[in-house]
């Protein structure tokens, strides 16, 4: 013989409801507990390497810029032959950090002061390709590059670089001095017509510069 049904109150169905839940909730974590463990296993990593290397980098920074100081000292004293070592000991020890990016400028002006133009022109690129901070590191760079190409008597290549140099840094004092640069190497490659544009643009462009009195000079030798 069947048994009436029990009817249950309100609150033996919310407690009921709350048993299958719980339930539910127990077999799914018990199901995926591997996958969850990994998950927060994963973030806890994450989130250490990204501590560490924070930690790192504020190290490294602080090492580089107390070796950074100690090589501009030795190469402002005069002492570039010594201070090649030590400014290339940091690029390559600190290279990624904001120190040994500007090691790698002074580098560059080293090998160009001992006439070692081969590693001045990488390194300054280097440093181009590396560095965004300050840009007249950037345009003193771009400038040196350029020096270089042309202690080689690579004068095209550097009339180039100079030219683009002076794009760059158009709105600064650098541009009318790399443009008259550009100029010189033109006519040292033998392109006269290309060094009179660049010289003309200094006129128009900069009559307020120290470059354009020179400038209008070497327009009138080369209109002879």
């Amino acid at each position: 013989m069947l048994r009436p049904r029990k009817h249950l109150s309100k609150k033996e169905l919310k407690e009921d409801k709350l048993v299958i839940f719980y339930a539910k909730a127990t077999a799914w974590l018990e199901n995926y507990k591997t996958y969850l463990i990994a998950g927060v296993a994963a973030v806890i990593v994450l989130a250490l390497g990204i501590f560490f290397y924070y930690q790192s980098s504020q190290s490294s920074e602080k090492n580089a810029s107390v070796e950074l100081a100690k090589a501009t000292r030795v190469y402002e004293n005069g002492n570039v032959q010594s201070a090649i070592p030590m400014l290339s000991n940091l690029v390559k020890s600190y290279g990624r950090t904001a120190s040994g990016k500007i090691a790698r400028f002074y580098l560059a002006n080293a090998f160009f002061q001992t006439k070692d133009y081969d590693n001045a022109k990488i390194n300054y690129q280097k440093f181009i390709d590396s560095f965004s901070g300050d840009e007249h590191f950037q345009a003193a760079a771009h400038g040196g590059l350029a020096a270089s190409l042309e202690e080689k008597k690579q004068y095209a290549e550097a009339a180039a670089v100079y030219g683009k140099a002076a794009e760059k840094y158009a709105d600064t004092v650098h541009a009318p001095l790399f443009l008259f640069k550009a100029a010189r190497c033109y006519q040292q490659a033998g392109k006269p017509d290309q060094s009179k544009v660049l010289l003309q643009r200094i006129v128009d462009k900069y009559p307020k510069s120290a470059e354009k009195d020179e400038a209008v000079l070497q327009l009138a030798m080369l209109e002879q």
